[in-house]
């Protein structure tokens, strides 16, 4: 009997995000621990750089996503919701992904799309996510359980719970689309030794 290794859906879909933006005709490698035991861990994006391998650790958290059809307001423009649980940012990662899959108008009205089903990626190195960690606060000002962000497409992203003010502040910078160049010059940075 052959071992069979599984890939949780939303590191999945956050692979294939990333395979998009740093392909293998540009010298990206993307890897999957073998071990599931590996905390905080999920992919490692790796690229080859005068000689040198670059790697970036990726931890991913994932979301249900939570339809607002028929129950939008003009404080909340949205039609997507997140509910993320609260979690300690990895050691080990050098950025956190949050993964929210969503039934997207936009796949369902084309019939190119493999799929009518999208993914909201957002991204965040792992210093940013412990800040944002600590920011998430009750309205009360305790630390709060929960933190979620709302959409209609994952291009205008607002927090939508975790804001002791309720400012519904704009993540759209986070997106991953957003992001890549981040991603790319942490895997392009001088090795310090040289």
């Amino acid at each position: 009997m052959e071992p069979v290794f599984t890939l949780s859906y939303s590191e999945f879909s956050a692979a294939q995000q990333l395979s998009r933006l740093f392909p293998a005709t540009k010298g990206y490698s993307l890897y999957v621990p073998l071990s599931r035991q590996e905390k905080g861990v999920d992919l490692i994006l790796a690229r080859r750089v005068r000689g040198r391998t670059h790697t970036a650790a990726i931890q991913v958290k994932s979301s249900r996503t939570y339809s607002l059809r028929g129950l939008r307001r003009a404080a909340q423009p949205r039609i997507h919701d997140t509910f993320f649980n609260r979690f300690d940012a990895p050691k080990l990662a050098d950025f956190v992904l949050l993964v929210a899959v969503f039934p997207s108008d936009v796949a369902r009205s084309s019939r190119e799309m493999a799929s009518w089903w999208s993914t909201l990626v957002l991204v965040f190195s792992t210093e940013e996510m412990r800040a944002f960690i600590r920011s998430v606060k009750t309205v009360g000002g305790k630390p709060d359980g929960k933190f979620g962000f709302g959409f209609d497409e994952p291009v205008s992203v607002i927090q939508t719970r975790g804001d002791q003010h309720r400012r519904y502040l704009d993540f759209s910078g986070h997106t991953l689309a957003n992001r890549a160049r981040h991603i790319r010059e942490f895997l392009t940075r001088k090795d310090p030794s040289r």
